[in-house]
């Protein structure tokens, strides 16, 4: 959990509801690579080292829901994100480790090490 009030943190569940509904977006901030590997389906990448409020998208019409591995970094570009300006962005608390716990879908090149199909 984040210690700034300021900053509004979700759980996997609310998430994955207000995903269901199109009411939001889900922004993965981690790297290329860890992205690579597993990710939620239909999340946006948009790395933190890359990210730019400046030239972030307005996107008032859905709420942004920001994930990272643990909560850390989607933290960080929630406060950015927030700061600039853009309202209606909520962290996922717990990052990709909850949604998984949480019993939701995952998919990338981690799975492909696993496929024994012929």
């Amino acid at each position: 959990m984040t210690s700034d009030p300021s900053l509004e943190e979700i759980s996997p569940e609310t998430a994955r509801a207000w995903l269901d509904a199109r009411e939001a977006i889900l922004l993965d901030v981690r790297e290329a690579s860890e992205f690579d590997f597993e990710n939620v389906p239909g999340s946006l990448l948009l790395p933190l080292s890359f990210l730019d409020p400046d030239t972030f998208p307005p996107l008032s019409e859905k709420k942004i829901i920001v994930i990272c591995a643990q909560g850390k970094r989607s933290s960080a570009a929630q406060k950015q994100l927030m700061e600039s300006g853009l309202k209606g962005i909520f962290n996922l608390t717990g990052g990709l480790h909850a949604w998984k716990n949480a019993g939701f879908e995952t998919q990338g090149g981690k799975f492909e090490a696993l496929d024994y199909s012929i």
